[in-house]
């Protein structure tokens, strides 16, 4: 057992996008080290604990046996896990009642420029909790609830493009540190606000001199097309969002 990534770097090197939640984690200091092996790795993120205990986290594994070990180190709840590979799916319902497995593609932005923003007549600036519930609104839907949202704001970390006093469309960085929430209210949809947004939230994690990176649902192509536009590279391979039943 190790706490250095760099005893596994040959294979985070195989496909560097898709671990980069993982990678950019440690790099960034948002995540903690909890194992690293030559051919896997368990990463749990600091914004995910609770009473002291941590409830997030990322890992990859090339083999049943290592699976098995890293999953081991796991609370017997914990709230999500992101893993790289298919093969133990079954072992994550079978331990901890994850009932939602959703494959997506990792995208990372790595040029140093960020991408040209349109010409959107549109304000940049962060939310407060009065946009609240016009974000759970547009966004709830997609499994996440009021308590971490609202938590997101509280934290500077939800960004809205504004006519006047008007929300018109928002972005943010997820807890974790990955860019994600991007919403267009339906009334101001085909104006490029999505694309304003994510090119501002690019340029802000470059300034702070991370990896912008994100994921996009398998199937959801018009995302991906966007992701493709502004510059981001798709992973080789998938990576699974798990949620634990409640």
């Amino acid at each position: 057992m190790n706490t250095d990534l760099s005893i596994c770097q040959e294979a985070l090197n195989r496909d560097p996008v898709l671990y980069l939640d993982l990678t950019e984690a440690i790099r960034r200091g948002e995540g903690q080290l909890i194992a690293a092996m030559p051919r896997g790795a368990l990463v749990s993120f600091r914004n995910y604990e609770k009473d002291g205990q941590e409830l997030g986290f990322t890992m990859f594994a090339d083999d049943l046996e290592t699976a098995k070990r890293l999953l081991a180190m796991l609370p017997p709840q914990p709230d999500f896990l992101t893993v790289h590979e298919d093969f133990y799916l079954d072992e994550l319902e079978k331990r901890f009642g994850f009932d939602r497995l959703n494959p997506c593609w990792q995208v990372g932005y790595l040029r140093t420029m960020a991408p040209a923003a349109p010409d959107c007549e549109a304000e940049i600036r962060r939310l407060e909790l009065s946009h609240l519930p016009t974000v759970v609104e547009h966004y709830a839907e997609n499994g996440v609830d009021d308590g971490y949202l609202s938590g997101l704001i509280e934290q500077g970390e939800l960004y809205g493009a504004f006519d006047g006093g008007t929300l018109m469309a928002f972005i943010g960085r997820h807890a974790e540190g990955s860019m994600g929430l991007l919403e267009v209210l339906p009334q101001y949809r085909r104006r490029g606000l999505g694309r304003l947004l994510q090119s501002r939230l690019i340029d802000l994690e470059l300034s702070r001199g991370r990896v912008p990176y994100g994921q996009v649902f398998d199937g959801n192509e018009a995302s991906l097309a966007l992701q493709q536009s502004l510059g981001m590279t798709r992973s080789m391979g998938r990576l699974y969002w798990a949620v634990r039943n409640d």
